[in-house]
């Protein structure tokens, strides 16, 4: 299986894909231990595919996750360290959890992997200012 063939498929299809790749290496794993296994070979290949597909679908939602942070921060009326703390809080209270923002976030303005709180976080993004921060984000989540 090619990257080029995973990366047009939805999200919906490569999470069956992985399934479907899983249950093959169980039955490949199964004929090993029953010595019936007459290509060894295919449960590497197996083993890289799943990892291709898992990469790809952590990718979609690292995306998914950029994109509801923009929207976050672009109905912050007040760009204050308070209203983007408050704001960063309600998206790790609702689908994201608190170490997705972290990871997307810290990613892009925390690049030396300091640990910071939903503050410090907050007062990284407020010192960029608030264009420049979506600005950032789209760049970078266009690029996955």
């Amino acid at each position: 299986m090619k990257a080029a063939e995973i990366k047009d498929k939805t999200k919906v299809e490569l999470n069956a894909q992985s399934r479907d790749l899983r249950l093959e290496l169980f039955n490949l794993k199964l004929q090993r231990a029953t010595s019936q296994l007459e290509k060894p070979i295919r449960l590497r290949d197996l083993r890289r595919d799943i990892a291709r597909v898992e990469t790809r679908l952590s990718q979609l939602k690292r995306k998914e996750a950029f994109n509801q942070v923009v929207s976050a921060l672009e109905g912050v009326s007040d760009f204050t360290v308070d209203g983007i703390a408050d704001s960063l809080n309600g998206l790790s209270k609702g689908e994201l959890t608190r170490k997705d923002v972290f990871k997307t976030l810290g990613s892009v303005f925390n690049p030396n992997n300091m640990r910071v709180t939903t503050r410090g976080l907050a007062e990284l993004l407020y010192a960029k200012g608030k264009n420049n921060v979506i600005e950032k984000i789209k760049a970078v989540s266009n690029n996955i």
